[in-house]
């Protein structure tokens, strides 16, 4: 029985930490091919995603999955995978922004 609950507690544990939401917010950088260093800025508040990009420009974002986020206005619905722990986004259009430290 002790067995059982400890199992079940782990895989508990196991499922809460990989179904996390990636904290985006904050302060980022256009990483290239071009605007390096521009600042972006990612806006959030749960799932709730605001984009930025270096032209000031927003679109409403959607978090597809832990791994791959998806700005709905811009480009048809431009997506970008997170890397890095989430501190790079690299979009689909080749571009890429860094997070702040």
């Amino acid at each position: 029985m002790r067995r059982m609950v400890l199992i079940s507690a782990a895989v508990l544990f196991f499922t809460t930490a990989c179904s996390k939401t990636p904290e985006l917010g904050g302060d980022w950088n256009m990483g290239g091919p071009y605007n390096v260093g521009k600042p972006c800025k990612i806006i959030q508040n749960g799932e709730a995603i605001t984009f930025v990009n270096e032209n000031g420009d927003k679109s409403t974002g959607i978090l597809k999955d832990n791994t791959t986020v998806m700005a709905t206005d811009w480009e048809g619905g431009l997506q970008g995978l997170l890397a890095d722990g989430a501190t790079r986004i690299d979009w689909k259009n080749g571009t890429w922004w860094l997070k702040k430290k």
